[in-house]
């Protein structure tokens, strides 16, 4: 729109000259320009396009000889003054940011009441607002460019141009330099592009035929939800990004951080008072002034490019390694020719990192309770009393205390087990159960124990385990009933047997087990009665319930048990044909089902997740999630699955299957994979460092406390 620029700036030219005719010295130039400043707009539309133009005039002076001499002779033309076509390309920006400098000038000499003390702010104020969205779309014409010109010089999959989007109107490339391989006589240069959802490294090669640079992709493009950073000579700068979680601090109490009680006792008078009660309830910016190549006025897209030339070339001595989590996961080291180049490399990565996960967060880790060293290591978790207290199994034993309260946690040494494995409370009953020891015993205690506060009391002695060597168990309904089934898998004889208890009331009227055992009756084991015993011929590794029925996930499948009969059956139809992918995969192992709705079932494996029907048919033939990671564990929060990998939890939504989060939390552990609504989780920095119990918790969830 040239044509428009000229015909804009014609109009105001005759405009001025108008008014100097009128009188030698012009009493006021303000109203001039009033009517100047109402159209800008196409100033805008040129400016936004000026890096294009520059591109393709490159591109076609670089392949058209017949416009090389056409410029050359122009150039030399006196009306020219040896100025090249990018000279004037450049007028209508530079000049447009000049009139602020003058108006101003104006304006310092004007008299109070002049009728230009209040056209020309006016004016100098719609101008420098044009500018401002000037230097906005320019640098978006710019970065888009860019992309455009990377895209043309990538040489990749289909599938890989389709995860990258380099030509989609809201990517971005945040940071653009040249790293380097060192190892061996292996030197090879790495052009490594930050796009804003990516990590990019391409080998640099040049076509023989045209010259041309071409790029070929050195490794996968890792997604920077999947990424981590930090420097090879101080591991400790890796920092784990948690999505926005919340800050433990809020939670510590006045006068210093929570300590864990490692001395045997039990819990204090003031905290077990507490517990006790608790539990009752682009191309140059343009500024306004200069010639367009100043600062501009305010920020905009901004794309950092390092000039790697001879001159400026050292050693490659500076490593970054960079890591891709996951399944298909990596690390590479590569190196940087100075220390501040590495340095903008970690902060911008880390910094698009948070902004990244800002806009995608949809849960959050809120601390629960103090923090374990390395030497305690925490294996499971179960919360009471509506969230607001948990108890937590350990290496040493049982700790319980008050949610945000970490000073509250006490080891509860009167249940006397050196290990615990699992446990879970079952609130209506008033027990709790857990497997302890050595021998991974299982045991059901009444929830009033862990109230106790003398290690003389009643409760204080070991009782008698339900069974040994139990695998895992879990608490669930069958036919209004609430029962208690033990499993217990053996991987040499690679059978599962399943012990189905149920509890036995004395007193018809008690409606709590809990009361009924803290009253002084019979040990708690002999108040459970074992009504069933079930035999399947495969290593089993999940428990479910159905509304009539058992599924069990073994190295066969899904399972399903009747209780009645004890027959066993797959739950997957097998004349599904739609269902042949899970057959051609030995690899695959079911962990978890989730009820959705409408009848479906989402069967959760570790390398995928699929809908079937009540029938055991597929449902919804398109739909199915592959786990970025190696997930052992799953949580269910509708519309969300939580999939729990040892590095990372990654989140999507159960309707459109699509990836909303991925949480890096270092060394992770769900600590109730099988409790509904509790969403347990340890977190560590590394194997030999301390370990913190942490709630995923929804934004949009209320805080139980």
């Amino acid at each position: 729109n040239a044509l428009a620029i000229l015909a804009e700036n014609m109009e105001l030219q005759r405009a001025l000259e108008k008014r100097q005719k009128e009188n030698f010295i012009c009493y006021q130039v303000g109203d001039v320009f009033l009517s100047f400043v109402e159209r800008l707009e196409a100033y805008l539309e040129y400016c936004a396009n000026q890096p294009y133009s520059m591109h393709f005039l490159d591109a076609e002076k670089r392949s058209n000889s017949k416009l090389v001499d056409f410029l050359d002779k122009t150039d030399r033309r006196p009306e020219c003054r040896k100025l090249g076509v990018q000279h004037f390309l450049t007028r209508p920006p530079t000049r447009l940011a000049r009139y602020p400098l003058v108006l101003k000038a104006v304006l310092k000499y004007t008299p109070a009441g002049h009728p230009d003390r209040e056209t020309i702010p006016y004016v100098v104020e719609r101008i420098e607002a044009m500018l401002n969205r000037i230097n906005t779309e320019t640098g978006k014409a710019q970065n888009r460019l860019r992309l455009y010109k990377v895209d043309e010089k990538l040489m990749c999959t289909a599938s890989d141009r389709n995860d990258l989007c380099l030509i989609d109107e809201q990517r971005k490339l945040v940071r653009d330099s040249q790293l380097r391989k060192r190892g061996g006589n292996d030197s090879s240069v790495i052009q490594v592009l930050l796009l804003d959802h990516m990590l990019l490294m391409c080998k640099v090669k040049t076509d023989s035929r045209t010259g041309e640079e071409k790029y070929t992709i050195y490794k996968h493009p890792i997604p920077l939800q999947l990424l981590t950073i930090c420097y090879p000579d101080d591991p400790s700068s890796m920092r784990p990004r948690m999505a926005a979680r919340r800050d433990s601090s809020a939670n510590q109490p006045q006068g210093g951080v929570g300590s864990l009680a490692t001395t045997p006792g039990t819990v204090s008078t003031a905290a077990g008072n507490k517990l006790a009660a608790a539990t009752a309830t682009a191309g140059g910016t343009v500024s306004a002034g200069g010639n367009g190549s100043g600062a501009a006025a305010h920020p905009r897209p901004t794309i950092i490019s390092i000039d790697h030339s001879d001159s400026q070339r050292d050693k490659y001595t500076h490593g970054l390694q960079i890591t891709h989590l996951g399944r298909r996961g990596f690390t590479v080291t590569l190196y940087a020719n100075k220390l501040a180049d590495r340095q903008q490399w970690h902060q911008c990565i880390e910094q698009q990192q948070l902004e990244l996960m800002e806009r995608n967060r949809k849960f959050e880790l809120v601390p629960v309770a103090c923090q374990f060293p390395a030497g305690i290591r925490v294996n499971t978790a179960d919360a009471y009393d509506q969230g607001r207290c948990v108890v937590i199994g350990t290496d040493r034993g049982l700790y319980v205390g008050v949610v945000g309260k970490p000073r509250s946690f006490q080891l509860l040494s009167h249940l006397r087990h050196d290990r615990v494995f699992q446990i879970e409370i079952h609130e209506r009953l008033n027990v709790l159960a857990m497997i302890a020891d050595k021998d991974r015993n299982l045991y059901v205690y009444p929830l009033d124990q862990l109230m106790a506060s003398t290690p003389n009391s009643k409760h204080g002695a070991k009782i008698k385990a339900l069974h040994s060597h139990v695998s895992f168990f879990r608490f669930g309904q069958y036919q209004d009933l609430d029962i208690l089934c033990s499993v217990k898998s053996t991987t040499l004889s690679n059978q599962t047997i399943i012990h189905v208890y149920k509890p036995v009331m004395s007193n018809q009227k008690s409606r709590s087990l809990g009361r009924f055992l803290s009253l002084g009756g019979e040990s708690t084991a002999d108040s459970w009665k074992c009504i069933k015993e079930c035999y399947i011929a495969a290593e089993s590794t999940s428990l479910h319930f159905l509304r009539s029925r058992l599924c069990v996930g073994c190295s066969r499948g899904f399972e399903i048990v009747d209780l009645a009969t004890m027959n066993t059956q797959s739950l997957l139809d097998p004349a599904d044909t739609s269902l042949g992918f899970i057959n051609r995969r030995d690899t695959s192992h079911p962990i978890a089902l989730f009820r959705v709705h409408d009848g479906q079932f989402l069967l959760c494996y570790d390398e995928f997740a699929f809908y079937v029907n009540r029938n055991g048919q597929r449902a919804q033939s398109n739909w199915r999630i592959n786990w970025v990671g190696t997930p052992t564990s799953f949580k269910f929060e509708y519309p969300y699955i939580l999939a729990f990998d040892s590095q990372f939890i990654e989140v999507y939504h159960v309707e459109t299957g699509i990836m909303v989060q991925v949480i890096i939390t270092g060394y992770c552990t769900s600590l109730s994979p099988n409790k509904p609504n509790v969403n347990l989780c340890v977190t560590s920095p590394s194997p030999t460092q301390s370990q913190e119990v942490l709630r995923i918790q929804h934004l949009l969830a209320k805080d139980p406390l």
